[in-house]
């Protein structure tokens, strides 16, 4: 009975695999041997029966090399899940060991496989020896000949295990070079930016993608190999000979920016050949700050305004135009200050408090408009900042504006009558209801 089902199982077993390339031994009674010892192994695994399966799937990897490729494909498997389960630490490691082997004898008998496989070795390799001082180097080779073999079309996350094996190596004390450190983390940074753009040209979610760069350049800072002088020094003088190696630029702007050199020039020209290659909502708030801080009008207002468009998020929006509207209220803007505000309010009607104060500030300090004809007329700019005041519940600062108004006496003399609209013109523009100063106050 047994063998009775054994001979159907594998009847069964060469039926469907007969367009699989399979290389069975030309010798009938080897052929057969060997069909039922691959039946006995692939039982086993089916089962989850990983022991089981050691026994004949070895004799197949060592006696039969080339049978077929799924001998290898499936032989990692069981190799790997042994390793995760396995307690002892010397049966671990000859299971780590047995998952390398079994990868090699697959690109040995599979020409042209290990160009299209090897960043998967490699991260078995590190996920089986990344904890093991010793194979620290050999971390570092496999992962160099991965990005030599499949360059930027390796597996996405390559990089961050790449980097994380240089961080190993430094920890170490194997020998590696900043030097060689940094090149690592330019490899890693290459290929991940190059998987970005695919992603993006395709609108797939990047969130995985950039979370792999972040934690690419978290492992560099963690190092403290860059500072200030090393950018001034080994950066600048190339990027000022090429200042459309965008490349060149990013490196400069992520290391100034986590080593706290964002004042100097260089750094503003390296953010805006940043900017020019991949527009953001954060760099250009940082160039727009920055031009303000210099009191760069036009070009803060340039960057205030790409910001916003760059952003869906309605807070984000309002911050930025918050600033805006500070900004040109400093450089004596009003008219563009009060447009912002209002924009901002828009907005985020949070900040509505602090914007309507802001516009009665500068009613109330518009000076300039005041002809001096008439106290009706020159007192309709504190009229309008009180209703601004109100508008924001500025309690204080509208008993403030009220001083201001104009006296009974005052009404009187104009012969003009309390609540009649009165134009408040200059750049204020509109038209307020004409109020009179409270009793007792001068």
């Amino acid at each position: 009975m047994k063998s009775k089902v054994l001979y159907t199982c594998l009847m069964v077993f060469i039926a469907t695999s007969a367009f699989a390339q399979w290389n069975w031994p030309e010798d009938p009674e080897e052929k057969k041997e060997v069909q039922s010892l691959y039946t006995l192994y692939d039982d086993s695994y089916k089962q989850g029966n990983y022991e089981e399966a050691k026994v004949p799937l070895d004799k197949l990897l060592s006696d039969y090399p080339k049978l077929n490729k799924s001998i290898y494909i499936n032989g990692r498997k069981i190799y790997m899940e042994l390793w995760k389960g396995e307690q002892d630490p010397a049966a671990k490691s000859a299971a780590a060991e047995k998952v390398m082997s079994i990868w090699d004898g697959r690109f040995a008998n599979y020409p042209g496989d290990e160009a299209k496989n090897i960043d998967r070795k490699a991260i078995d390799a590190f996920q089986l020896y990344f904890k093991e001082n010793a194979k620290t180097q050999f971390l570092l080779d496999l992962f160099e000949k991965t990005y030599e073999l499949k360059g930027n079309n390796a597996y996405y996350p390559v990089g961050r295990y790449y980097m994380n094996s240089a961080v190993f190596g430094v920890v170490r004390k194997i020998g590696i070079t900043d030097d060689e450190v940094l090149e690592i983390y330019n490899r890693s940074t290459e290929h991940i930016d190059f998987q970005i753009a695919n992603a993006k040209k395709k609108n797939q979610d990047l969130k995985k993608y950039e979370a792999i760069k972040e934690a690419i350049d978290a492992k560099l800072a963690d190092l403290n190999l860059i500072d200030c002088d090393f950018i001034v020094e080994k950066l600048v003088p190339k990027f000022d000979e090429n200042p459309d190696d965008i490349e060149l630029a990013n490196k400069i702007f992520v290391f100034a920016f986590d080593g706290g050199c964002t004042d100097e020039a260089w750094f503003v020209k390296a953010a805006e050949k940043k900017f020019e290659s991949d527009p953001n909502f954060g760099v250009a708030q940082l160039l727009a700050s920055r031009a303000a801080k210099d009191k760069d009008l036009e070009k803060a207002k340039e960057y205030y305004l790409k910001a916003v468009e760059l952003t869906d998020d309605n807070t984000d929006k309002a911050k930025v135009l918050k600033q805006l509207a500070s900004t040109l209220r400093i450089e004596g803007d009003k008219k563009g200050a009060r447009q912002y505000a209002f924009e901002t309010i828009n907005a985020d009607p949070s900040l509505a408090g602090d914007m309507y104060t802001l516009i009665g500030d500068m009613y109330m300090g518009s000076s300039e408009c005041d002809q001096k004809k008439s106290q009706i007329d020159d007192r309709a700019r504190f009229i309008a900042a009180f209703d601004m005041y109100a508008k924001a519940n500025n309690r204080a600062k509208m008993a403030q504006a009220k001083q201001q108004f104009p006296t009974i006496s005052d009404i009187f003399t104009a012969n003009r009558e309390e609540g009649e609209s009165i134009s408040v013109g200059c750049w204020i523009g509109g038209s307020v209801s004409l109020q009179r100063r409270p009793e007792g106050q001068q």
